[in-house]
């Protein structure tokens, strides 16, 4: 049991830290374009071809596999498939063992950060380091890392697909301030609604 729980604190640590590392890069990329990554990279019509996750390879120090990308065709086209094997070390959880997928997702629904509409550091009124932006979801949600899907909020059942991927029943999640914290599973749904919202008017305490 000891070394089980120390090999877990280490998969735990890693985990935080790549949480860490997204929100750095979505923090430079807020400070480089002025706006928060949208949601996906659209084609001209509206629809989601590529994740937000690739959006922000330029700064993840990941310029040339961005290149590599045909940013007007969709994730699973002939050749951007091609590229789903080489997904960044920052999006690889050491908890899961699917190849080419990711369970750092972005809560999207109403009101939140990431969004068709990129965000501007202004528009999340409810303070940075009091809005979510990026979650640790459960293994069943994990998608494939360029592939425009995320955590869809219900805002009826807001915590069906996290706290049951570690032990304790804790989800890491990334905040707007680039923090990183590991929240339970038994938080209050209603605060956890209030934390992924960015301009509800109602700026909750962290627990």
């Amino acid at each position: 049991p000891a070394v089980n729980a120390a090999r877990e604190a280490a998969r735990r640590n890693a985990s935080i830290n790549n949480l860490r590392q997204i929100m750095l890069a979505i923090l430079n990329h807020e400070a480089a374009h002025r706006t928060f990554p949208p949601r996906a990279i659209l084609d001209k019509q509206g629809k989601p071809l590529l994740s937000w996750r690739v959006a922000i390879l330029p700064y993840l120090e990941e310029m040339e596999l961005y290149r590599q990308f045909h940013l007007d065709e969709p994730w699973d086209s002939e050749h951007n498939k091609k590229l789903i094997t080489q997904m960044p070390a920052a999006f690889d959880n050491p908890n899961l063992v699917e190849p080419g997928k990711t369970n750092y997702l972005a809560p999207v629904g109403e009101d939140t950060v990431l969004a068709d509409k990129p965000a501007r550091v202004r528009d999340i009124t409810d303070g940075l380091s009091r809005t979510i932006v990026v979650l640790e979801v459960d293994a069943d949600r994990a998608v494939e890392w360029t592939r425009p899907d995320d955590y869809e909020i219900d805002a009826k059942k807001p915590l069906a697909g996290l706290g049951h991927f570690r032990p304790g029943n804790v989800f890491g999640a990334g905040f707007g301030d680039g923090a990183v914290r590991m929240l339970n599973a038994e938080i209050d749904p209603a605060t956890f609604l209030l934390l992924i919202k960015k301009s509800d008017g109602q700026a909750v305490k962290v627990p």
